[in-house]
């Protein structure tokens, strides 16, 4: 979805909502004929992280979680704060790895092979107070037109693009 700040954001699923993304999060449609959210995964180090937190305006001095009885403290470990997005770490299932080569050094070649769609924990940066649909800013139409191509190019469902990703994003 694009939240009414002109950027992506991520809304849970029901279970797993807290504040505004009850009262406001109902006006969001389903992705897709499938309901799931789908991308593209990068590994990263520590110091990149810290970096892309500060792009995405994370608050580090922010509080503990309080919503540890709703969302688990290893899924939501701090409040947003005063911060742009929060981190949230939640299971994905991976169904195609274009790294092999770095796969087989993670799992061993055995594993690889006998392994099919793989559950692992990824970083998603979620915006808890902006859940209403908004407009893309001009500047973000080109970049996520780019995105778009890219990841298609390499794979990404290009019918779950254009059913929801399209909806927000129009071809420039």
């Amino acid at each position: 979805m694009i939240c009414q700040a002109g950027y992506a954001n991520v809304l849970p699923p029901g279970e797993l909502r807290i504040g505004r993304q009850f009262s406001e999060g109902d006006e969001v449609p389903v992705s897709g004929d499938e309901d799931a959210v789908f991308g593209v995964l990068y590994e990263m180090d520590p110091a990149d992280e810290l970096l892309l937190d500060g792009y995405e305006g994370v608050d580090h001095a922010a509080g503990p979680s309080r919503c540890d009885k709703k969302v688990a403290v290893e899924i939501r470990p701090r409040e947003q704060g005063r911060g742009e997005y929060n981190k949230w770490y939640v299971p994905a299932t991976v169904t195609r790895w274009l790294d092999e080569e770095q796969r087989v050094l993670r799992m061993g070649a055995a594993a690889v092979a006998a392994s099919g769609p793989q559950v692992t924990t990824v970083l998603v940066y979620v915006d808890e107070e902006r859940v209403r649909l908004g407009f893309p800013r001009d500047e973000y139409i080109p970049r996520m037109n780019r995105a778009i191509r890219e990841a298609v190019s390499i794979g990404f469902p290009k019918q779950w693009a254009e059913e929801v990703m399209r909806k927000a994003i129009p071809l420039n």
